[in-house]
Formats: structure tokens, C-alpha cells, sequence
């Protein structure tokens, strides 16, 4: 389909070529000569040469930049060779473990509760964590007593509470 309206295009611009020629009063010999030559013309600038692979591939959509998550971010900022974790880490994990031992009435800044601190976390843990060489022992340290003052627990212990109150009325109940 496209090579029939490839030579519709060029006998058309070929005999417009033409007409203009026979209008000026040239010879038909050089009228013809130039419409042929014309109309060929327009073939080749249209015609797509094999050899290019651009002309027929489908044209592939820029990828985006890629912005890695933060999970591999983190993931490359603890180095095995040397056993240590990078500021990254320590930043998010002193973020947690504070937001957490907040939720159990600690606060982390105050150096009265500093032995309630190392009761919660283990032994020097805080300080470790604050200090230039953090290590994946004291990574994977942190990471266990952030589960283990986890801020989920007191949200099932207070859904359980609800649920085995008795003077409570149930869901359906409520809505009957």
C-alpha cells in the first residue's frame, strides 16, 4: 500500500510538472523529459534504503532515570569487607530505635535514661550506633531490638483488649 501511494505521489508530481512546462510553451519532447525526470525524482526522495536500520524499527521509549530505592540504597551502604555500615544506616536505624522507645516512654536525649536505654537495646548499643565505626553485628543488633519494641505489638494487644472487652458490643451487634 505504501509503494502504490509512493507512485500515485510521483505521477502526480510529474504531470503537475508537466502541465506547468506545457503552459510555458516548451517542447513536448522536453515536457515529457522533464516530467519523467521529475516524477523520478520525488521517487527516490521517498524511496527508504534498506541498509538504514532506523527507517522500519519501531522507535523504543527513553528509559527513565533510574532513582534507586532505598532499600538498595542501604543494601550498598553496608560493606561486608570491612564489617561496617555506612552513616545511611545508622541514620535510619537511630531513627527507628528512637521512634520506638518513645512509644515506650524513653527518650533517648536524656542522659538520666541512659541505663533504661541499654536495658531496652543491649549494652552500649546507642553509643555504638552514634560512634564513627558501626558494624554489622551491631546492624543486625539494633535490627533485633527494633523488633522487639516493635510498634505493631501494642497495636494487636490493644485490638485484642478491644475484641475480649465484654461490655463492648461487637461489631454486629452495633450494627444490627
Amino acid at each position: 500500500m505504501r509503494w502504490l501511494h509512493a507512485l500515485l505521489m510521483a505521477a502526480g508530481v510529474g504531470f503537475l510538472a508537466g502541465i506547468g512546462l506545457a503552459v510555458l510553451r516548451v517542447q513536448v519532447e522536453f515536457v515529457w523529459g522533464w516530467s519523467v525526470l521529475v516524477a523520478a525524482l520525488v521517487l527516490l526522495i521517498g524511496l527508504r534504503l534498506p541498509d538504514d536500520p532506523r527507517v522500519d524499527a519501531p522507535r523504543l521509549p527513553d528509559p527513565p532515570d533510574y532513582i534507586g530505592s532505598d532499600v538498595s540504597r542501604l543494601a550498598w551502604a553496608i560493606n561486608m569487607h570491612t564489617d561496617t555500615a555506612n552513616e545511611a544506616v545508622t541514620r535510619r536505624l537511630r531513627a527507628t530505635l528512637r521512634r520506638r522507645l518513645r512509644q515506650h516512654g524513653v527518650d533517648v536525649d536524656d542522659p538520666r535514661q541512659a541505663s533504661a536505654v541499654d536495658r531496652m537495646l543491649g549494652d552500649g548499643l546507642w553509643g555504638r550506633l552514634n560512634g564513627r565505626r558501626t558494624t554489622v553485628a551491631d546492624v543486625r543488633t539494633a535490627l533485633a531490638a527494633a523488633e522487639r519494641l516493635g510498634g505493631d505489638r501494642g497495636d494487636d494487644a490493644a485490638r485484642r483488649e478491644i475484641a475480649q472487652d465484654p461490655e463492648r458490643p461487637s461489631q454486629r451487634e452495633s450494627t444490627s
